[in-house]
């Protein structure tokens, strides 16, 4: 049997039951695996999102469907936790984390401190938002 791997995080799916039922979710990141984005048939680029022309795709294609069609495959692209990683580092960038940090006076330490609180408020939201 092929290895599956999750289409989110592409944590290995060999240890669930087959077939992959509706109800099922990754064991890692909990995602359901019954949906488009994890279906053979997936074509993002189609006006419909599906090669097969007798399913009727779901509006969003992360959530778990009834379809009759479904086939799972490894859909796991590398590169969208590259880009994940890059948007977190253009948004430390965008909210200056690390720098000038070496280079405080005292007049900048109070401006700091008045600023903190926030600062520190946007990062755990900023955080909680992406994850770790």
């Amino acid at each position: 049997m092929a290895t599956l791997e999750c289409w989110n995080c592409g944590a290995s799916l060999d240890d669930l039951p087959r077939p992959i039922t509706r109800h099922m979710n990754c064991p890692k990141c909990f995602v359901d695996l019954h949906c488009c984005r994890m279906c053979s048939k997936y074509a993002p680029k189609a006006t419909i999102s599906c090669n097969d022309e007798r399913a009727e795709p779901p509006v969003n294609k992360e959530n778990a469907n009834f379809c009759d069609y479904y086939r799972p495959t490894s859909a796991y692209r590398q590169g969208s936790v590259e880009r994940q990683a890059s948007a977190k580092a253009r948004l430390d960038a965008l909210f200056g984390a690390g720098a000038g940090e070496d280079e405080n006076s005292e007049a900048d330490d109070s401006i700091e401190e008045q600023g903190d609180d926030k600062e520190s408020e946007a990062r755990r939201r900023l955080d909680d938002l992406f994850g770790p």
